[in-house]
């Protein structure tokens, strides 16, 4: 490797300050997204956990994988590590990234019992349940990186590599790697389609419902309002992982420039966690809990923040 450093190039140097601003606002995103679940009881519910277990997924890529090292390597111009560490850093953050798609379709179908089976949601979506399955997708996706490694970079020198010429990571593979690869493009897309047909059915609940109740109810109101926020929130951040797969696909080849390469490659992907906790805390009540643990601001409780229960909606103990 070169040893050498280049810190003179223009757009290097903007690609650096790109990656370094848009890893701390994500960081600060996500981190508030985890310090109000930890610092107020009310949120600590199985809904509220699936978010906390996305907000660490998107710190953990930014922190280790953007600014922990793509950042460094785009700055001094120089590749830096090993191709073996290239490899650990992007399949981590790969196999993490495809957590976030499970914790996508967790909450889909979270909201989609509420809607659905109230009575049973309590059990279905139990606290305890929703913890042990979480850690089992992380389970999975640890045990994955590492037969990963062992099969694809010891045994066939499959390496992902993040250089500094083109701004964004690419594979260094011969044909034997390629095994898989639309493989997983299609469990992909296969989610995608799960979450979003989760959600329609869930948006449609919802409509017919408001449809045939006496809208005078101010609680009606404001549970309706509330849950097309939460709907809007979940197609957004749907949307985002859709538009990062149709960049990183499609987009991407219609120029060779380092500039197209590190926004498609690079820009969006780390959009795609920064934007993700800044989603989760605007679409929610956490935010205003958020100001009042901050800044000591105590709001006075109105009929619709008080916890009720329905036939309509689901309720955890």
């Amino acid at each position: 490797m070169n040893s050498t450093y280049n810190i003179s190039d223009p757009l290097n140097l903007t690609a650096s300050a790109v990656i370094l601003l848009l890893g701390i606002f994500g960081i600060g995103c996500n981190s508030l997204v985890v310090y109000v679940f930890v610092k107020v009881r009310v949120e600590r519910t199985s809904f509220n956990f699936i978010c906390v277990c996305r907000a660490v997924c998107n710190m953990f890529i930014l922190i280790w994988g953007f600014l922990g090292t793509f950042l460094p390597i785009t700055f001094l111009n120089n590749i830096l590590f090993s191709y073996e560490y290239h490899t650990i850093v992007i399949g981590s953050c790969n196999s993490v990234y495809t957590s976030l798609q499970y914790s996508g379709l967790l909450i889909a179908a979270n909201r989609f019992c509420a809607m659905f089976f109230p009575v049973l949601y309590s059990k279905i979506f139990g606290f305890k349940f929703t913890i042990v399955i979480s850690f089992f997708v992380f389970g999975y996706e640890i045990a994955k990186v590492i037969y990963e490694f062992l099969d694809f970079v010891i045994r066939l020198k499959c390496y992902l590599i993040y250089f500094p010429e083109e701004l964004a990571w690419v594979p260094k593979i011969p044909k034997e790697c390629h095994d898989g690869i639309d493989a997983n493009l299609d469990t992909t897309a296969i989610f995608l389609g799960l979450v979003v047909a989760l959600n329609v059915a869930t948006f449609t609940k919802i409509f017919l419902f408001y449809k045939s109740t006496d809208m005078d109810s101010d609680e009606i109101k404001t549970k309706l309002r509330k849950n097309r926020a939460l709907f809007l929130q979940t197609m957004i951040q749907d949307a985002i992982i859709l538009a990062d797969m149709f960049f990183t696909l499609r987009i991407s080849r219609l120029s060779n420039a380092r500039a197209w390469s590190f926004f498609c490659g690079t820009v969006i992907w780390e959009c795609v966690h920064s934007l993700d906790g800044l989603i989760m805390l605007l679409f929610n009540e956490r935010w205003s809990l958020l100001k009042g643990h901050l800044f000591n601001i105590s709001h006075p409780k109105s009929p619709s923040s008080r916890t009720t229960q329905s036939r309509m909606f689901g309720s955890e103990k």
